[in-house]
C-alpha cells in the first residue's frame, strides 16, 4: 500500500471527513473500488493489514464500544463504508474475537450496531468456523456410475416403458 503525509481532505460522501484534525496518513485500498481513507498517526505499525484488520486493532485500543460512526471519524469513511468494515469484523470469528449488541438512540429510537473487539488473533484459527469447502468429501465417492444417473431410480427395467406402451397400443386397437 501507498502512504502519503499529505493533509487533504477525503472526497467521498462522507460529511465526517471534514470534522476533527486532519493528521494521519492517507492510505489508498488496494482495488478501485475501496477508495481512500485515512489512518491514524497510532495505526501507521500496521498500515501494510487489511483495513478490517486496522479497524480491529483501533477498536480494541479503545476499549469501549464502537459503532460505525465512531469507525467513519476515525478513518475518514462513509457511514455505509465504516458499517460494511463492522459486519466484516464481525463476521471474522476465526481471527478477531469481538461481543455485538443494539443499543438504541435515546432521542430518536433508531437501533444501531456496536462492536466490542476483546482480542485480535495473530494468525486465523484452523477450523474454527467451518466453511461450506470443509463440508464436502476429500476422496472422491466409490459408487458406480450407475447410481448416479437422472430419471426414477429404477435399475434393470429398462424396457418396462415400451412394454407399457405396447400394452396401451393393443388395448386401443381392440376397442
Amino acid at each position: 500500500m501507498k502512504s502519503d503525509k499529505k493533509n487533504t481532505t477525503n472526497t467521498g460522501a462522507s460529511t465526517v471527513a471534514n470534522k476533527g484534525d486532519l493528521s494521519g496518513f492517507l492510505m489508498k485500498g488496494s482495488q478501485k473500488n475501496h477508495g481512500e481513507y485515512r489512518l491514524p498517526a497510532d495505526m501507521q505499525p500496521w498500515a501494510n493489514e487489511p483495513l478490517y484488520l486496522i479497524i480491529a486493532r483501533w477498536c480494541l485500543q479503545q476499549n469501549r464500544w464502537i459503532n460505525r460512526n465512531d469507525v467513519a471519524a476515525a478513518f475518514y469513511l462513509t457511514e455505509r463504508r465504516a458499517s460494511l468494515q463492522l459486519a466484516y469484523i464481525n463476521q471474522k470469528k476465526n481471527r478477531i474475537a469481538c461481543r455485538t449488541r443494539i443499543h438504541v438512540s435515546d432521542h430518536q429510537g433508531h437501533y444501531h450496531n456496536e462492536i466490542w473487539v476483546d482480542h485480535i488473533l495473530s494468525s486465523p484459527i484452523e477450523n474454527y468456523v467451518r466453511s461450506s469447502s470443509s463440508r464436502r468429501r476429500s476422496e472422491p465417492s466409490k459408487s458406480s456410475p450407475q447410481t448416479r444417473r437422472v430419471g426414477s431410480g429404477m435399475t434393470g427395467h429398462g424396457c418396462l416403458w415400451e412394454t407399457i406402451l405396447r400394452r396401451v397400443r393393443v388395448e386401443q386397437g381392440d376397442e
